[in-house]
């Protein structure tokens, strides 16, 4: 029989396309994913994984069982949430910020299954620019916030809490010189023609970590669309260090795109919640709160 725990493993090295790393996410030994892995493909009956220069990555018969894999969890997920709870049931209006990043690449997954285990919050869903959405949160305009923390502005008039630190590494077109290394440095990419990320900070981000090893990047072209720079750097037109979270290993072409470690200090991309210091909490923001912090926390480095 099938574990979900050898569903979990197998979803989990789909994401991040190494067993080492997947182990590390999961706590768990590299050899026990591994072992689960192999079993599972023999229950399968199938080859679910294969493995290429840069990791471990479904067969086509594995994207398929993948898929059928995340809906068994989501329904495992869905069952878990309509489970009675004791707790007094609370209800009104969430009014919930985002930037974004958060919005294409974060946001769905965790608001939907807190909406199905909290039927009686409704949420409202504004988009901003991060100097906006503090504003906003500081002024009681918005309840709380979903963004990128790592460069928050006023700090002494709103709390935060880092629930996801998601990796940079260097983006490639697959067989690129760069991608055949087991970790690149900064000065490595510097003479690569880069491609720049606009939206959240991502500039100001690039700068601070350059400048701190006395480099820059050879910026050939900067855009507001992840997409965008997937497409450029899938097809060769230069190269660009975002987080694993925006990581995808296609374009919209079905071009290759690779990742490669930057041996180099580069900060994570730490996505978290922000809330007025000044203010309490309404109780849907506080439920909405303690669901981000026992669900969708990762473990901090």
């Amino acid at each position: 029989m099938i574990s979900l725990r050898q569903i979990k493993y197998f979803i989990t090295v789909c994401e991040v396309m190494k067993i080492n790393e997947a182990a590390a996410q999961l706590n768990v030994s590299a050899s026990a994913i591994s072992s689960a892995l192999k079993d599972l493909q023999e229950r399968v009956g199938v080859p679910l994984l294969e493995r290429h220069r840069r990791g471990v990555y479904p067969t086509p018969a594995g994207k398929r069982f993948l898929q059928h894999c995340n809906a068994i969890m989501a329904s495992v997920a869905i069952a878990m949430e309509d489970m009675p709870d004791d707790k007094e049931p609370v209800s009104g209006k969430l009014r919930l910020g985002v930037t974004v990043t958060i919005a294409g690449y974060f946001l769905s997954s965790p608001v939907s299954r807190f909406t199905r285990a909290n039927r009686g919050i409704e949420i409202e869903i504004f988009e901003f620019e991060r100097e906006e959405l503090e504003q906003k949160v500081i002024s009681g305009e918005l309840d709380i916030a979903l963004m990128l923390v790592s460069n928050l502005g006023d700090m002494k008039r709103i709390k935060h809490e880092v629930l996801i630190r998601s990796r940079r590494r260097l983006w490639t077109q697959a067989g690129h010189r760069l991608s055949a290394k087991s970790s690149v440095t900064l000065e490595d990419v510097s003479r690569e023609p880069y491609i720049q990320l606009l939206v959240d900070d991502a500039k100001t981000t690039t700068q601070t970590y350059w400048e701190s090893y006395n480099l820059r990047p050879d910026i050939q072209f900067a855009t507001r669309s992840v997409e965008a720079i997937r497409s450029m750097v899938a097809t060769g037109r230069g190269v660009t260090i975002l987080s694993d979270m925006l990581f995808r290993p296609w374009s919209l072409d079905a071009e290759r795109i690779e990742s490669v470690v930057v041996s180099d200090k580069v900060p994570t991309m730490d996505i978290g919640l922000v809330w007025s210091a000044e203010r309490k909490l309404s109780g849907p923001a506080k439920v909405f709160h303690e669901y981000c912090l026992s669900e969708v926390a990762l473990r901090k480095p």
